[in-house]
């Protein structure tokens, strides 16, 4: 997880409410964690770092034992907005990911374009699954190998084909989500 990733989803999970940075790890568990981990070891110090950059607020509670509570600054939450729609790597599905998850439904819209490239990108990846498959059965026909290659190769075969209807959906869902929201 780079540490951009981990700044937006540590500003994210302030966005959706205060909390410390043991509620943010175990709320993060329930959602984000299940495509793109995240450690105490990474949400503290950057805690610290936003912090100091003014872009989350610490609020020790009265008569608790070292709970400090954090708020997203508006510095914090122009930081996450401007995160969510910088474009990133079309084949980083993990942040893809992320952005989705913490984007507003209005804001849906903005990411249409980093779901269609991540889309077009596993199409371009199952193009040249399909032309190493070619090379395999002309170049290595007589390889005994032959056939864990192909078995290697079918594994990223589905995960690309899996991923494509997958941004296929996202884009119809989000699609639909923006036309009953103009009506």
């Amino acid at each position: 997880m780079s540490m951009a990733s981990i700044r937006a989803a540590v500003l994210g999970m302030l966005k959706l409410r205060p909390m410390t940075g043991y509620e943010i790890k175990q709320a993060y568990q329930k959602g984000p964690a299940n495509f793109m981990q995240m450690s105490f070891g990474q949400i503290y110090p950057a805690l610290t770092k936003l912090g100091k950059e003014k872009m989350v607020r610490p609020n020790k509670q009265p008569g608790s034992r070292g709970s400090i509570r954090y708020f997203i600054t508006s510095k914090g939450e122009e930081a996450l907005r401007e995160w969510l729609f910088t474009p990133g790597d079309p084949t980083n599905h993990r942040e893809l990911l992320l952005r989705l998850f913490f984007a507003a439904p209005p804001d849906l819209a903005g990411l249409l374009g980093p779901v269609e490239s991540f889309r077009r990108s596993e199409q371009a990846r199952l193009v040249h699954y399909g032309d190493t498959r070619k090379w395999l059965d002309d170049a290595q026909a007589r390889n005994p190998r032959l056939p864990i290659w192909k078995l290697v190769l079918e594994y990223g075969v589905l995960q690309s084909e899996c991923r494509v209807r997958w941004a296929e959906r996202a884009l119809a869902s989000m699609t639909n989500r923006n036309r009953s929201n103009k009506q």
